[in-house]
């Protein structure tokens, strides 16, 4: 029994470096990829980054395309965990609320990987067509949630009524943009800042206005100065 939980704990201490091991590959993957791009990125560039032997690499990735592959892939799952169907029945939290911390988890996600956003949005056109298909493949899933999310929006009346496909084009394209703007410094990076401005956007934009009270029949909008004086009279006298 010694033997075994000795030979078991042995197994344990070697996963977790083998997982450190690769963890640091990818954080020198990335920095390279970032840097350089990725058609002009090589792996003897990664290995010179990571500080190990090119031998190392191959024991974690086939080559360029893969390593590439596993940081888009965690990447994108961390960010498909952040996005958060809206629950009209939410006891504590109202639709716009969780509009906005949904906003708030993406953007600053978005902010803590400046190299994976600046590869996204950046090197798309470089990449290889499976990785490019992968790209692709997650734009799809993101504008279906849109879509759905704008619809269920439009039921509630959050928000207002019109083509969602144009709503969703606008969405995902503006907050593309603004998110590579951001990592690349031509606007402020706080998280905090930027969903300020987009919920401002959105409540001018996009969202429905909250319901007009009509006023009351015999109310009028002249001032009662006007009302006082008409033509032909003096203060209200003839």
């Amino acid at each position: 029994m010694p033997s075994s939980r000795k030979a078991a704990s042995s197994a344990a201490t070697l996963d977790v470096k083998k997982a450190q091991r690769r963890a640091e590959l990818l954080i020198a993957a990335r920095d390279v990829f970032a840097k350089k791009g990725y058609a002009i990125a090589t792996v003897d560039d990664i290995v010179l980054s990571a500080g190990v032997a090119r031998g190392t690499f191959y024991l974690y990735f086939k080559d360029k395309r893969d390593v590439f592959g596993a940081l888009v892939d965690d990447f994108f799952a961390r960010l498909a965990v952040s996005i958060r169907s809206i629950d009209v029945a939410h006891p504590t939290e109202t639709p716009v609320e969780q509009l906005r911390a949904n906003l708030s988890r993406v953007v600053a996600l978005a902010l803590s990987e400046p190299a994976i956003m600046t590869l996204v949005l950046r090197d798309v056109a470089s990449l290889e067509p499976e990785l490019g298909g992968k790209l692709e493949s997650f734009y799809v899933g993101l504008h279906q949630l849109l879509d759905e999310s704008f619809a269920l929006g439009q039921r509630i009346g959050l928000v207002r009524e019109g083509d969602r496909r144009v709503m969703v084009a606008i969405g995902l394209g503006g907050l593309k943009e603004l998110v590579y703007d951001a990592v690349r410094g031509a606007m402020p990076r706080s998280a905090e800042v930027l969903v300020d401005e987009m919920m401002r956007f959105l409540a001018m934009g996009l969202l429905a206005p909250p319901p007009v009270h009509s006023l009351p029949r015999t109310a009028s909008l002249e001032p009662p100065a006007a009302r006082g004086s008409k033509p032909g009279t003096r203060g209200g006298q003839r």
